[in-house]
Order: structure tokens, then sequence, then C-alpha cells
């Protein structure tokens, strides 16, 4: 997950060799060797919800092709799609780079991971990618930050390319969960992030030119226990380290005390585990830039 900014005054030189702004970010997660951890779990139970698919663009990607991961985070997404087609460029871009993986050689020719802002890509990067990949920044980003993000993902796509994004929806469960997603609300509204932004992305990426826009359902379980995979118990512990995770906005911003926050946290669990029927609700954006004007 990548951390769009807020308005700040520093600065720093990326890789294309621009001074660009570094600022606040919205972002209410932690990025630290815990959070990278849940992010390869997450990527693993994303993949087999998924059936194994990485791209989901009609897309044949070719060597040469240029691709691009969005809040690239861990890079779980990129090795994987890379390790499916090795002949491909790849670029990862997040703000925070600490839980960036070490490349081999091999993958060095292939790969580039740099700290970078979806809300300001590159000048130099204008129509330069087949595919743009980006998952999860429903905790990164604002109305407007979702505006600002689609056209510059736009911008940077090929004549003819895709983007695809991932984005999760509701929990389907009982009445803990109920009441803990009452209080991500609170938190996203004082925020200043799009809690619903799987209502507003198909509309967003038809007001920025996209064409060919499809929507993919997908459920994943994180209720009951005895799966012989052990996936659904995965996801509830990447999920719900997710919520763990926004301890401190929500203690910080006095939503909850630290103490029923944790409260929360345990009863929203022990619900997922009893009720096997429990499930959030994931959706996959497709769309794709017009093709040049023969």
């Amino acid at each position: 997950m990548s951390c769009p900014p807020e308005n700040s005054s520093q600065s720093e030189q990326r890789s294309d060799g621009q001074i660009h702004p570094v600022a606040k970010s919205l972002y209410i997660l932690p990025t630290d060797e815990r959070e990278r951890k849940r992010l390869e779990i997450q990527n693993e139970v994303l993949r087999h919800a998924f059936g194994d698919r990485t791209v989901f663009a009609p897309i044949k990607l070719h060597a040469g092709d240029k691709v691009l991961d969005s809040g690239t985070g861990s890079a779980s997404w990129l090795l994987d799609c890379y390790n499916a087609n090795k002949d491909v460029a790849f670029r990862g871009i997040d703000l925070k780079i600490s839980i960036f993986p070490e490349l081999d050689d091999e993958q060095k020719q292939q790969i580039h991971l740099d700290a970078g802002n979806v809300l300001q890509l590159p000048s130099n990067w204008t129509g330069e990618f087949q595919l743009l990949n980006q998952r999860l920044l429903i905790a990164a980003l604002s109305q407007e930050n979702w505006n600002t993000a689609l056209r510059e993902i736009y911008r940077v796509l090929a004549p003819g390319g895709w983007v695809q994004l991932v984005e999760s929806g509701h929990c389907v469960s009982g009445e803990a969960t109920r009441k803990h997603y009452a209080m991500l609300q609170d938190l996203f509204a004082k925020r200043g992030l799009l809690f619903n932004c799987i209502d507003h992305i198909p509309n967003i990426l038809k007001d920025t030119g996209f064409d060919n826009i499809t929507a993919q359902r997908h459920e994943i379980r994180v209720g009951g226990a005895g799966d012989e995979d052990r996936m659904t118990a995965k996801a509830r512990e990447s999920f719900v380290g997710v919520y763990k995770g926004m301890q401190n906005p929500v203690v910080t911003m006095g939503i909850r005390t630290e103490g029923e926050f944790k409260e929360l946290v345990e009863d929203l669990e022990r619900e997922w585990e009893s009720h096997a029927q429990s499930k959030i609700i994931f959706y996959v954006f497709i769309a794709q830039k017009p093709p040049a004007s023969v």
C-alpha cells in the first residue's frame, strides 16, 4: 500500500532526477516488519481466492512490456507477476520503502523498486506502461486523492493499456462486525478517507476517460475453522491484523480508548471464529485506456 500525502514542505530526489514533495500521509496502517509479514500472508490469501491469477485484465504481456505496481508495499504481487513474466520490465513504487524486499541479481535486471507517489508520478512516465496494478488503498486515499490517482494512472498508461484495482468492501458476519465497521466509518470520516470507495471507483474510471470498465466480486471466507489448507485461518489472521494496526489512529483521534478498541477487536475475532459464514467481499476493477486513433 502506498501512502498519499497531505500538505508539507519536505522534498526528496527520486530516480527520475526531479525533486518531488514528500508529505504527511493519510495512511492509517503501520509500515514495519510485522506489517511486512502480514502483507505476505494477505498476498497468499488473495492469490488463493483469485485462483492464482495475478493479471485480471485481458492482456498478454510480451517481452519488453512495462508493468507498474502502485503502492507495492512488500512487492508480493509484483514478484508473483514477475515469476510468470520474467521478460517484462516491472517497477514498484511506495512512499514507504522500509519493507521493500531484497532483490537478487537476476531480479534486479527486470525489477526496479522506488519511493513514489501515485498522486504525482514522474512526468517522463507518460504513456509508458501496458499494465498498472494497485491493491487495497482504501486506507490511504480521500475522494479527491482517488480522482487524482486515476488521472495519473491514465496518464502513465500506454494507449490501449490496462489498470486493475483490488479493493475491499464489507464483511458479512454478526453484531461485533457491525460495531467494528461503525467504528471504521468514524475513523475514515475523521481521517478524510473514502470508506465506500468501491461505490465510487467505476464512475471515477469513466469520468477519467477509461473504457471497458468491469468489476469482479470475490468472497473470502474468514469464519470457522478446520480448513485443510488453513487458508480461512490465514485470512482471519491477516484481516484482523489490519484492524489491530489501526489502534494508534483510533485512540489518538479519540474514537475509542485503548481498552475499548482492544475489546472490540477481540469480539470481532471471536465472532469470525464462531460464525462459519463470516466473509469479506472484495472487488477487482478493470479498465482500459482507449487505444490510439489510427
